[in-house]
């Protein structure tokens, strides 16, 4: 039953991060009794409590429904998940686990001279970025970014925002993606315009 596995998880993560009851409910911000009844499986939280709690803990909500993992969880490459544009301007591997709908992590590639159209995500997501090679571009709501070989930005990622290969050759990097809303799957989204 899921219930008794969220407080068992609950309970194993609150010893090792050795932790009161009280504690973890005041870092929650919810009432000890409320803890102290999901924690003995009678009761089963709202998913705002598991979030609440989870953020305490300082570990994603999926790991208080999920069986503890092993330390490494390999993505072999075969199974990643591979997007791209229409006409192959733009293409992006998805290395981050499935599930993880907290964030996402995707490789990308842009082809000389293409420009990358990403859509707002939600409210509160942040947008990391990190060229492996060739420059891009950024634009965030008009205001542009030079970014070569090494460079990182980070920025809100609710607002709009492109990826401009200038070059004469493709364009390298990586982008992760932090949800701000609980519950949405990040994301994808984004559209080729060039």
């Amino acid at each position: 039953m899921i219930t008794n596995l969220i407080g068992t998880r609950i309970r194993a993560l609150r010893s090792r991060g050795k932790m009161t009851q009280q504690t973890l409910a005041e870092l929650a911000g919810i009432p000890r009794a409320t803890l102290a009844t999901v924690e003995k499986d009678g009761a089963n939280p709202s998913l705002a409590v598991a979030w609440r709690i989870a953020r305490a803990l300082g570990v994603a909500i999926d790991d208080l429904v999920e069986e503890e993992r092993h330390k490494i969880q390999k993505l072999p490459a075969a199974g990643m998940l591979t997007t791209e544009s229409g006409d192959g301007n733009y293409r992006a591997v998805t290395v981050s686990p499935a599930g993880a709908f907290h964030f996402l992590q995707q490789a990308f590639e842009i082809r000389p001279g293409a420009i990358y159209q990403g859509r707002p995500h939600p409210p509160g997501s942040e947008e990391y970025l990190y060229i492996i090679s060739g420059v891009v571009l950024l634009e965030v709501e008009g205001e542009t970014s030079r970014l070569e070989r090494g460079d990182s930005a980070c920025f809100h990622g609710n607002v709009r925002h492109s990826y401009l290969n200038p070059l004469e050759e493709p364009a390298r990097g990586m982008v992760t993606i932090l949800e701000g809303r609980l519950g949405g799957v990040p994301g994808g989204g984004g559209q080729e315009v060039s």
